[in-house]
């Protein structure tokens, strides 16, 4: 499947960046959001990773964070909705 980012996420991407830096450093920060982005590319490769949250929305957790993607099969392509600290209340912040 192609794999595709929604604004909320890019947004949601650049604050973890920006939180990362300034707790961990450039280093750990970079390794971090490789591995988020490690985990979308594995899950657009096969989307039986996730599993289902609510209505066409799916959850992927990785580290302290959970993507929350849609998967559109008829267009062939995991979208990414939002990536969001496990702590949140992620119900809230479905898109």
């Amino acid at each position: 499947m192609r794999l595709a980012w929604s604004n909320r996420a890019k947004d949601d991407l650049k604050a973890l960046r920006q939180y990362s830096i300034e707790r961990w450093g450039r280093v750990i920060a970079q390794r971090y959001l490789e591995d988020v982005r490690d985990a979308a590319k594995a899950t657009a490769s096969d989307p039986r990773r996730s599993r289902r949250l609510r209505g066409d929305f799916h959850i992927v957790r990785v580290r302290s964070h959970a993507l929350i993607l849609n998967i559109d099969p008829i267009a062939d392509r995991l979208t990414i909705a939002r990536v969001l600290h496990s702590a949140m209340d992620l119900e809230r912040h479905l898109p």
